[in-house]
Formats: C-alpha cells, sequence, structure tokens
C-alpha cells in the first residue's frame, strides 16, 4: 500500500519492484469485455479481440497495452509483422478500465496517442461511478445509467451491452 500512486501497477519481489496485476474488479470487468466482444467478433469472423498482454508499438517511444482490444481484419493484415511480435499499430477499438492508480493526465495522453494513431473507437470505463465514456472521432459519448446500452458503434456494428450487464448491478 506504500508503493508511489504514479499511474503505474507494481509487485514486488524479493524486493524489486514489478510491473503487477490489478485488483478483482478491474480484471472481472475486462475479462467480461473480453468474452462478450469476442463472442461476437468471432460469430462474424470480424478480426481479433485482445487483453492487456499485446503491446501496440504506435512510435519508437510509443508503446501501450490497452485493457482490452479490438483489431478488425483489414487492420491486422496491416500492422501485424510478426506472431510474436508487438502489433505495429493502433487498434480499432481500445478499451481503458480505470484502475485507482490512474490519473486524468495518463488516461488523457493515452487516448489521444490511440487516436492519433488510427484507433477509432476507445471506451473508457470507470467501475467506481459504473459508467463508461465512448469516445469516437465525432466526439464523446457517456453513459452513466444502468439501463444505458454500450454500442459497438461503426468500429462493431451490432454489438450491444447494458451497463448492467458489464457491471453485474
Amino acid at each position: 500500500m506504500a508503493l508511489p500512486k504514479n499511474g503505474h501497477k507494481y509487485e514486488l519481489l524479493d524486493g524489486d519492484l514489478l510491473m503487477s496485476p490489478v485488483g478483482f474488479t478491474h480484471s472481472e470487468i475486462c475479462v467480461r469485455l473480453v468474452v462478450m466482444l469476442n463472442a461476437f467478433v468471432e460469430r462474424r469472423k470480424l478480426g481479433v479481440v485482445c487483453d492487456s498482454s499485446i503491446g501496440y508499438r504506435l512510435s519508437p517511444k510509443l508503446l501501450l497495452s490497452p485493457d482490452v482490444s479490438f483489431v478488425s481484419n483489414d487492420r491486422l493484415t496491416r500492422i501485424r509483422i510478426a506472431p510474436e511480435r508487438f502489433l505495429q499499430g493502433a487498434p480499432d477499438l481500445a478499451v481503458e478500465v480505470l484502475s485507482p492508480s490512474d490519473t486524468v493526465t495518463i488516461i488523457e495522453r493515452k487516448l489521444d496517442s490511440y487516436f492519433e494513431h488510427g484507433t477509432e473507437v476507445a471506451w473508457l470505463v470507470d467501475p467506481h461511478r459504473k459508467a463508461v465514456s465512448v469516445y469516437a472521432l465525432d466526439g464523446i459519448t457517456r453513459l452513466t445509467k444502468l439501463s444505458d446500452v454500450l454500442t459497438g458503434g461503426e468500429v462493431l456494428r451490432g454489438f450491444k451491452c447494458r451497463l448492467s450487464r458489464l457491471f453485474r448491478a
């Protein structure tokens, strides 16, 4: 608990600080999104859904790993250089689930970077408020009621998820 609150996630192993996993609620929401999105994407053969293990190399100095992401088949042919390497570009959809250690500045920088490099839609999921902000090229939509429906917009046409299902409320 005494570790720095600088936006990084840590583990402590034999006295050494390492990047660490996030809390249970964060993980639960990420898994729920991966399962729902993957079922939708696979049924329609639209591309791939990735978890936070994947790295997107956006520039020589910029490597991001969204909590959940979707890459269309078309984009995948352009950004997948080698099977065991980072993808060389941005996902179509980037999802960031807020953690207590996240700062507004870091989240805004990440979202700006995704869009600067070709992301079309980003979801910012706030587990504490049980809300989702949908960022798209044409603006921001805030979903704040459990009855609100999160959609895939132009990137994942037909995808729908009521916030009550996402947050299990």
